[in-house]
């Protein structure tokens, strides 16, 4: 890989970094101006769909129901379960709670990869994950500690990160059989589907 493909390499990763980061507060913006958490997450995904149906249009269907079945269950938990969750703790709780917890993603992904597929726990993946919570809570509350508990929400904000790293565990064997844009776009249906 040259220098000019990390150079866009990094700036993409920090792009999509800046745009997940904004999604907080512009789905609580949203919710007070009287959408609902499924309405946000059923505009969303039809809007991504549409968009990502102009570079992924060919194949419709996986090569067997298996995968087709991986698709409909990261669909539902990627897509579905994980935005209900998280828009409807934006609803109950601060943008910055659920920012936080949902940052615990990496380590419930660890966890599942080493029940299910028996991936060794690194420790170095353990501490960097640990780093990268840690780091997210130092720029979500800028050095002063105002955590406002909401249980309820809190918990939902635990529910969306467990349901995201389910989606990773479940699109992990996917990876290597399909492209990246048909595996998004069956994902960004099923939420459609579903409204």
């Amino acid at each position: 890989m040259n220098t000019d493909s990390k150079i866009l390499g990094y700036f993409s990763a920090c792009f999509a970094i800046v745009i997940w980061g904004i999604t907080f507060v512009s789905t609580k913006v949203l919710l007070h101006h009287g959408l609902n958490p499924i309405e946000i997450m059923f505009y969303r995904f039809v809007l991504a769909y549409l968009c990502i149906l102009f570079i992924s249009h060919k194949k419709l269907w996986a090569d067997n129901f298996k995968d087709e079945f991986l698709l409909m269950l990261a669909g539902l938990t990627g897509g579905t379960l994980y935005f209900i969750a998280e828009n409807t703790a934006l609803e109950i709780t601060q943008a910055s709670n659920v920012a936080l917890l949902v940052c615990t993603t990496p380590l419930f992904t660890a966890l599942l990869a080493h029940l299910i597929y028996k991936e060794p726990l690194r420790k170095r993946m353990l501490i960097g994950s640990l780093i990268a919570l840690v780091g997210v809570g130092l720029v979500v509350f800028s050095g002063s500690v105002l955590l406002q508990i909401n249980p309820l929400g809190d918990f939902l904000s635990i529910v969306a990160a467990f349901m995201w790293a389910i989606y990773c565990i479940v699109l992990k064997p996917l990876g290597n059989r399909y492209a990246t844009s048909f595996i998004t776009r069956k994902v960004f249906f099923q939420p459609t589907i579903r409204y």
